[in-house]
């Protein structure tokens, strides 16, 4: 069940941004709700902060505009995967073998392993579903209005929903982007980052499996210039 003042449009929207609301602790059930948990709202204020400099109003805007303009982590993923398409699989590997930078190695040895489980969009999921949860977190400590805030998650969420077929193929998307920008490429990492979304697809009562991909509501258009 999903808290009874959120729609199903709201409800799949939060559930899009679930992986890393979920990932700091909060309920599905209860809406996402921060200040329904003890001591919540401190550790995610920190956590705006130092995980993208959001700290008032002004701030979370910038960082909300940078996601809508797409200056996320999908350009240097693009970039990289362009130049891998163009190697047989040997000369990736030469290639891969001879970068320095072990951090931009393990991005490159990303791409080269799954490629293949991504479609054109890409790691998008990376960046649009953060965008979401984030909003969510700030509309939540007072950063952004309720209006802008769903305006906003409603753009991403219909970004997504156009770019990938199923929770499964966003959920991959995600993580695979999600360990692109961690720079690492060791086992026990992976399994870390694809821990994330294993309850998501396998709970009964997580949001993935309690709202259908195909909800109509997420097509409609978004009046981002519709006055409160």
């Amino acid at each position: 069940m999903m808290h009874s003042l959120l729609d199903t449009r709201q409800q799949w929207t939060l559930a899009a941004g679930a992986i890393l609301i979920e990932a700091n602790g909060l309920d599905f059930a209860a809406g996402y709700d921060i200040d329904i948990l003890e001591g919540k709202r401190e550790g995610i204020t920190e956590m705006l902060d130092r995980g993208w400099s959001i700290r008032d109003e002004e701030s979370f805007q910038r960082q909300m505009e940078s996601f809508r303009e797409d200056r996320g982590h999908q350009a240097g993923f693009d970039q990289d995967r362009a130049l891998l398409s163009v190697m047989t699989y040997q000369e990736q590997e030469n290639y891969i073998c001879s970068i320095k930078d072990e951090k931009r190695r393990a991005q490159f040895r990303v791409i080269q392993v799954y490629d293949s489980r991504l479609n054109t969009a890409g790691i998008y999921a990376w960046d649009w579903g953060r965008a979401i949860a984030i909003t969510r977190m700030a509309m939540q400590i007072g950063y952004v209005d309720e209006e802008t805030a769903w305006a906003f998650m409603y753009e991403m969420a219909q970004r997504i929903q156009t770019a990938y077929s199923s929770w499964t193929e966003f959920g991959l998307a995600y993580i695979i982007g999600r360990q692109y920008w961690h720079e690492n490429f060791e086992e026990h990492e992976a399994l870390e980052h694809f821990s994330l979304i294993e309850p998501l697809l396998k709970r009964t009562d997580s949001p993935w499996n309690l709202l259908r991909w195909e909800e109509e509501s997420i097509a409609l258009p978004v009046d981002l210039e519709r006055e409160g």
